[in-house]
């Protein structure tokens, strides 16, 4: 995966900062440190910032660090760093891989969230497009609370030859509309090689992605309700996806 483009990100937090120097996905620009802040004490993250040139790394007193942000969730510790965009989808080797396709998703909030549940769902990879979507942004990053280090997101032109490649490589095309058609989420077999859609906060998934998908699903609702969050969405079926592959 060596066709990428990088998006300047900002970082605060601990968790999110330990995970961006850890993570191959993530190049470090900066770091700045607050003296005697819970991350200046925190053994693992100095291991963590071991792995970092000392050049890269700024220790400031309590004034200074405010200079860079001034939020008690801070913990006393701020990131400068890029984080890669592939353009080229993968080759994929991993019998149950499985990737989560957004059609236009246009929240920050939305992506940053899908990142967390596919990091904790063991997705392989985001697929969002270029053009009318959500890139990544410090607002993504930091809503991921680490997701944007640890799933891989690519950025590509078009949809329907993703599903292209996708099938090439004996992937299974599910798309999740509330359709007359659709399936309920429960009835489909989500193991194996396997790829969710899901649509962005306005239109939904287009038809052609639809006609192209190999089966269309629904999550049930009661009639107060007719449809949910996108990230929401995201969440119970990943989750069911990760259930049947660990049954």
């Amino acid at each position: 995966m060596n066709n990428f483009t990088k998006h300047r990100i900002e970082i605060f937090g601990m968790n999110g900062c330990h995970d961006a120097i850890k993570s191959s996905l993530i190049h470090v620009n900066q770091i700045i440190i607050e003296r005697h802040s819970p991350a200046d004490n925190n053994n693992k993250m100095q291991l963590a910032l071991d792995s970092i040139s000392s050049n890269l790394i700024q220790k400031v007193d309590s004034e200074g660090f405010k200079k860079y942000i001034d939020s008690n969730r801070s913990q006393g510790i701020f990131m400068k760093a890029q984080a890669k965009t592939f353009t080229e989808l993968p080759m994929i080797d991993k019998k149950d891989a499985c990737y989560v396709v957004l059609d236009q998703v246009q929240d920050p909030h939305n992506l940053g969230q899908i990142l967390r549940i596919c990091a904790g769902g063991g997705i392989d990879g985001v697929v969002i497009t270029d053009r009318n979507s959500v890139s990544m942004t410090s607002a993504v990053a930091q809503v991921s609370q680490g997701g944007f280090s640890k799933v891989p997101l690519y950025a590509i032109t078009n949809i329907n030859r993703a599903i292209n490649h996708f099938k090439e490589n004996d992937f299974w095309i599910t798309s999740f509309e509330n359709n007359i058609e659709a399936k309920d989420w429960y009835a489909i077999d989500l193991r194996g090689r396997s790829v969710l859609i899901f649509g962005g906060e306005g239109n939904g998934i287009s038809k052609q992605v639809l006609k192209n998908s190999d089966f269309l699903a629904t999550i049930p609702m009661s009639h107060q309700m007719n449809s949910l969050n996108v990230a929401t969405a995201v969440s119970a079926i990943v989750f069911e996806r990760l259930r049947q592959v660990l049954s």
